[in-house]
């Protein structure tokens, strides 16, 4: 399909020169609806790029009108794929195209469109504070039920509200009506439920919505066979990344509008990095799937270890690529391991020239973040700083702003000419210069007054209840206030190298220690799957947390297991592929 001069181009661009291999062009030469799972170090991402790229300068160059989808798990992927196909003289994925993540597909196709129809606007906030829900819902019910408001029924009012916050709602396809699922099985649920449902609704409507109602709004749109239509009549090709952490809701959705025979879906990933524990591991038929399973990431010595863990994987690795035997450290004491492992670095890096070249990062990864002051005295884990800053000043007015627009209702005004109202209204000017005194001299009663009366101003003006200065907003003010004081290191010359494992998923390391404390489950998993255990009982995603450790690393990894959970049998058996060796 794509001739040598356009692989030869995109070649130059993606891989410095350096060819694609037999598995990588078969994947970006197929186009018909597969699941693709890629290997750790398949080069996925690499190859996706480049069949995208190809894709659209064909269609280009056809003059074809057919649209392309790219449906990714983060934005991170969304870059790296703009990035490519900006070297290859793409300047964006535009009209008819699309490149995002699915809620960003969703929200566009479905829901904007949904409520344009339906509610006459398309101004739609997501994930607002859970308190200003409430206190919509406290209000509706009360006006529903005036009887509520009696002092003797304040802890029942209070109690159905949190109950319309905490059951969601969802369509039912059988009665093809919105139902709610009664969460905590309350006995009055029925005698209730249209009332917490119309309540929930109503909140809805003005478009306060969480992440989750996307694909409830997307499918009542898509009930109406014709705008399914549409959408399956503008995208051909639909290419959905990471397949394995996509919402099922939202691949349920993607199905029921792309499996056609007139299209073609590709899911592309790895199912046995499903590693969320919500998240199902994706079904799986071997006449729907195709496999890149050869890895350019690791050699032999990583490769047997793992296939042993994850059989299924079958990682195959390409000839002449060089790793480490991967090291069992035996361990008495905790706080040996960290010191053990530098140490080994060291020793490798003296012995090594691969492994001294090699420029990719060492990390220390913990399944959970507890234990990150057990391998290192004095740390306590914290989310890595990222690039993206947002003024605490900023923050605080529009927290305040989403709050008083969560206070009004006013049936006579859309969402977006509220929030324009609250913005451009003279007290939130006077409140920018209260702020600013609240970053310099921080949050006293004085000031938390001064914004209390502000709020009060406007909220009387459109015949709302008032507040006081006890409310949750305040504790929500001083928490921004207070954020970003985390501790990172007990002396900043030590490196912050503690991660989580699912915080690494998608890297590429030299080496990585992991350690498994308070009996958790990977040390069992790997014992048993080189049958020193029995049959034990333990969650696919376990399994699949240490198949994702141990396949980030390109030269070597390390595990650290306390002597007591290793008999002379499990050492000799295991020895086959790792090196056993204890803390001197």
């Amino acid at each position: 399909m794509f001739s040598k001069e356009e692989y030869n181009l995109v070649e130059d661009i993606l891989l410095n020169g350096n060819h694609f291999n037999r598995q990588q062009r078969a994947f970006i030469e197929l186009f018909e609806s597969k699941i693709i799972i890629a290997s750790p170090g398949a080069g996925k991402t690499t190859s996706l790029a480049a069949k995208i790229i190809l894709l659209l300068r064909y269609l280009y160059e056809n003059g074809s009108r057919d649209g392309v989808c790219i449906i990714t798990h983060t934005n991170v992927a969304v870059n790296e794929i703009n990035t490519a196909l900006q070297k290859a003289g793409i300047k964006s994925v535009s009209h008819p195209h699309f490149i995002g993540t699915i809620h960003e597909f969703f929200n566009r196709f479905c829901v904007t469109p949904y409520f344009k129809k339906e509610y006459g606007h398309n101004a739609l906030v997501f994930g607002g504070p859970e308190n200003n829900d409430k206190q919509f819902y406290k209000r509706y019910i009360g006006i529903k039920k005036s009887w509520i408001k009696q002092e003797k029924f304040r802890g029942f009012h209070k109690s159905i509200v949190n109950k319309i916050y905490n059951n969601p709602i969802f369509y039912n396809e059988k009665s093809e009506k919105i139902d709610m699922i009664n969460r905590d099985n309350w006995a009055k649920f029925e005698k209730y439920k249209q009332d917490m449902i119309e309540a929930k609704l109503s909140r809805k409507m003005r478009g306060f919505l969480q992440y989750d109602d996307t694909f409830l709004f997307s499918k009542l749109f898509l009930n109406d066979l014709k705008f399914k239509s549409v959408i399956r009549n503008r995208f051909k090709y639909v290419f959905i990344d990471e397949f394995q952490d996509t919402t099922v809701e939202g691949i349920i959705l993607l199905k029921e509008i792309f499996n056609d025979p007139k299209n073609v879906i590709q899911m592309v990933g790895d199912p046995y990095q499903t590693i969320m524990y919500e998240q199902p591991m994706p079904t799986l038929q071997e006449n729907q799937l195709y496999r890149m399973n050869l890895s350019n990431r690791f050699g032999n010595a990583v490769a047997l270890p793992l296939n042993q863990i994850m059989p299924e994987a079958n990682i195959q690795v390409k000839e002449g690529k060089e790793s480490f035997k991967p090291i069992i450290l035996v361990y008495q004491e905790e706080q040996s391991i960290y010191p053990a492992y530098k140490n080994i670095l060291d020793e490798y890096e003296r012995e090594n020239s691969i492994f001294k070249e090699c420029d990719k990062a060492d990390k220390v990864l913990i399944r959970n973040k507890g234990w990150a002051s057990r391998v290192k005295e004095g740390v306590t884990y914290s989310k890595k700083k990222t690039n993206k800053r947002i003024s605490k000043n900023v923050q605080l007015k529009n927290l305040i702003i989403d709050f008083i627009c969560g206070e009004i209702i006013d049936e006579q005004m859309q969402p977006q000419d509220l929030k324009e109202w609250v913005i451009n209204h003279p007290k939130i000017h006077e409140m920018n210069n209260i702020l600013l005194n609240i970053l310099k001299c921080n949050l006293n009663d004085d000031r938390k007054k001064q914004i209390r009366d502000i709020i009060n101003c406007l909220l009387t003006e459109k015949n709302q209840e008032t507040i006081n200065v006890n409310n949750s907003l305040f504790r929500e003010c001083e928490s921004i206030l207070h954020s970003n004081e985390y501790i990172e290191e007990n002396t900043s010359k030590d490196i912050n190298d503690i991660f989580t494992i699912h915080s690494v998923k998608g890297e590429t390391l030299r080496s990585a220690l992991i350690v498994n404390f308070d009996k958790g489950p990977l040390v069992d998993i790997l014992l048993h799957q080189y049958g020193i255990l029995d049959e034990i009982n333990y969650k696919y995603t376990d399994r699949n947390l240490l198949y994702v450790a141990l396949s980030r690393v390109t030269c070597l990894f390390v595990f650290a297991i306390h002597e007591d959970e290793l008999t002379d049998e499990a050492r000799e058996r295991l020895s086959i592929h790792w090196i056993v060796r204890g803390i001197n």
